[in-house]
Parts: C-alpha cells; sequence; structure tokens
C-alpha cells in the first residue's frame, strides 16, 4: 500500500511534467527538478504512465520529451522497458538522439538475450522505422543467424534499412557470408549505401574486397569516388604497391573533384589501420 501511495502521489508530478514538456514558456529548472525526482524514485508502479507519455511524445513529435521521458523510464524499468525505448527511438523527430541510441545500446549489450528476442521480431516488421532501429542494434548484439535476415534486409526498398544493414553487417567481421554482402552492396542504387559499405570493407582490410572496390572509382558520384580513395587508404602499404591500386589512386589524383583529389593525395600518406 504505501508503494501504491508514493505512486500515486507521484503520478500528478509525471503528469506536471509532461504537460511542462509540452509548454514552450514552461520553466526548464522546474521541470529539471520533477525529473531528477521521477528518475531518484525509480517506482515501478509509474512504468505504464510512462510509457504512456513516451508515445504521446514521439506522436507530438516533441523531441525533447521523448529524450525527458526516455530517461526516466529507462533508469525506473530497465532493460524492460526496451520495447518502448526502441518504438520511442525509431522515430525520427529531428534531434541526434545520443542519449536514446547510447541506452539502448548499453541495455542491449547487458542483456544480449533478452534484446535480441525483441529485436529479431522487429527487424522483420512491417514498420519500416522499427524496422530500421531493430536491425541497427542487432549489430551490437550479433549472431551468425542474423545473416540470413541481413541478406533479406539489403533487398529492401528502403535506403535507411539497407544503410542500417551495412553497418550491422561490419559487426560480423571477416566473416564470409558478411563480406559477400558488402560487396554485393557496393552495387546498391544508393550512393550512400555504396559509401557505407565501402567504409566498412575499409575497415576489413580483405585483400580480395580490393577489386571490386577499385571499380568504383568510375562511379559516377564524386563522393563514392572519394570513398574509394579514403577505404584504399585502409589497406596495409603492401596492397597500396599493387600496380592495379596505385593505378586507381592515380586516376583519382587526377579526378575532376577537388575533394576526390584530397582523399587520394591522403590514401597515399595515410598509415593504414591494422586489423
Amino acid at each position: 500500500m504505501e508503494d501504491q501511495r508514493a505512486a500515486d502521489d507521484l503520478t500528478p508530478r509525471l503528469d506536471e511534467l509532461a504537460a511542462g514538456l509540452s509548454d514552450p514558456e514552461c520553466d526548464l529548472d522546474d521541470l529539471a527538478e520533477i525529473e531528477e525526482e521521477l528518475v531518484a524514485a525509480r517506482r515501478r508502479d509509474l512504468i505504464p504512465y510512462l510509457e504512456q507519455h513516451l508515445a504521446a511524445a514521439v506522436e507530438a513529435s516533441n523531441w525533447y520529451a521523448r529524450h525527458v521521458i526516455a530517461r526516466i523510464l529507462a533508469e525506473t524499468a530497465g532493460h524492460t522497458s526496451f520495447v518502448a525505448l526502441l518504438r520511442a527511438y525509431s522515430r525520427n523527430l529531428g534531434d541526434d538522439q545520443d542519449s536514446l541510441s547510447t541506452t539502448l545500446y548499453v541495455l542491449a549489450q547487458e542483456h544480449p538475450a533478452a534484446a535480441r528476442e525483441i529485436l529479431l521480431p522487429c527487424a522483420v516488421s512491417d514498420d519500416e522505422d522499427l524496422r530500421r532501429a531493430a536491425i541497427w542494434l542487432l549489430g551490437f548484439v550479433p549472431e551468425p543467424a542474423d545473416l540470413n535476415l541481413l541478406a533479406h534486409a539489403a533487398q529492401d526498398s528502403d535506403e535507411g534499412i539497407r544503410s542500417a544493414v551495412v553497418g550491422t553487417l561490419g559487426s560480423h567481421g571477416t566473416e564470409q557470408a558478411a563480406v559477400d554482402l558488402l560487396l554485393n552492396l557496393l552495387d546498391d542504387p544508393s550512393p550512400q549505401v555504396r559509401i557505407s559499405a565501402l567504409s566498412s570493407l575499409g575497415f576489413l582490410q580483405q585483400p580480395r574486397t580490393l577489386l571490386k572496390i577499385r571499380l568504383l572509382a568510375n562511379d559516377e558520384n564524386p563522393r563514392v569516388r572519394a570513398w574509394v580513395a579514403i577505404a584504399l587508404g585502409r589497406f596495409p602499404a603492401l596492397e597500396h604497391a599493387d600496380p592495379a591500386t596505385s593505378a586507381v589512386l592515380d586516376q583519382l589524383a587526377a579526378d575532376a573533384d577537388p575533394y576526390v583529389r584530397d582523399q587520394a593525395s591522403e590514401a597515399r600518406q595515410r598509415k593504414p589501420l591494422r586489423s
């Protein structure tokens, strides 16, 4: 009964906070005081109300309210709030979401089995935003069995989902199937996806990928050509000495685009990263 009374007492404070977060004229110092009070209380009976207010903040496209309420919910519910936090995170409200993405990453790392149980069905959801977020987060708790799901997602019509696939594939390291999928994504119609794939392949430094990386030196998009130089610059110096790679870097150093030329020059001087 005492806990229920405490929760009942705090519910109006939560409502006051939510109302204040929707009012552009509200004093932020007053709201911060209520926020800290609710974080310190960690009353689990408030969880349903927090989830309701979080969903309402997202529906209202109020990124700051999402940030504040998500923090209270995470501190109160821990990993049991994962679904609500993931759904809130999946909606693009125009902010960088650094704190919420960090919260999800930490919860996934601390409770990988529980996180994966939630993420796998979300990664094949009909909701594109949720699917994209789940695929991204699977990169922090990867398992080889995910590669079939990622191969399917790599064919998705949504560019953002295909970009998320690239990042998650990078978490699988030099596993052959993952590298093969990254190579296939070099043919993606989106320049940004091709750039992301080049970045991942540059970090992985697999000699068998050099041929296809070099082919993109003729890409119509100058940013893609620049990332060919960046990716090649991450390979060991021995690979730079390869005549075909050297010729591509020479070609890029004479590119019509100044950014491409700069990256080609830096690639020759850059100390390659160790794998």
